[in-house]
């Protein structure tokens, strides 16, 4: 039987592509085949983008051109995506490369709240029905290693906040599955965590 191919971003640090071990774990064990794809292959893109039934925009210290484009796709051909980190940030910022009024989106945080290596080092507080009725549960805890957050634009829905009003999960209305993430699930053996991968695996095989 064919496999369901998930398009992820590697990140470049100290000169080598790195992807989360955990995050090709993840994908693995739902029976999907993680295609990793490099940033710098702008030309290859198109042929890349076909072989894949949905996309993860992975953390980092910040995203790259691919990821932009990868989103754009996402949006245009509606593929299910899901932004983690610096995922989600981008994701927050898409009116920047999409044609959209210019504006800086993404924005330091003030507070020494979220940066921590700790496995679970705060609360989430789940302010939407779409998230809801994935995790079926209205707080989680969460780790937290970001020192940037998004400001609120209409083109998105705030899906949870932490305890301090920073937005920790979002999605695109007009979309059918186009989902961000602040914290790490990919990190998390957790429900809440298994509930996020399962359904957007769910999503991509139906999609």
């Amino acid at each position: 039987m064919k496999k369901t191919v998930i398009g992820i971003t590697a990140r470049l640090v100290d000169g080598s592509y790195k992807v989360s071990s955990n995050l090709i774990t993840k994908i693995c064990n739902l029976g999907c085949l993680p295609y990793i794809i490099l940033p710098g292959l702008e030309s290859d893109l198109p042929d890349i983008l076909k072989k894949c039934q949905g996309f993860i925009i992975p953390g980092g210290n910040s995203w790259h051109n691919t990821d932009e484009i990868i989103i754009k796709y996402a949006i245009n051909e509606d593929i299910p995506l899901m932004g983690i980190c610096a995922g989600m940030q981008a994701i927050c910022n898409l009116n920047n490369f999409c044609g959209g009024p210019e504006s800086d989106q993404t924005i330091p945080i003030l507070t020494k709240n979220h940066h921590s290596l700790e496995e679970y080092h705060h609360d989430i507080l789940i302010t939407s029905d779409f998230l809801k009725n994935i995790i079926h549960q209205d707080k989680i805890k969460v780790n937290s290693r970001h020192n940037f957050t998004v400001a609120k634009e209409d083109y998105f829905v705030i899906d949870a906040l932490s305890e301090d009003n920073i937005i920790e999960a979002i999605h695109l209305p007009k979309n059918r599955y186009i989902v961000g993430f602040q914290w790490h699930p990919e990190d998390l053996n957790d429900a809440a965590a298994a509930k996020i991968f399962q359904n957007f695996i769910e999503q991509v095989k139906n999609s």
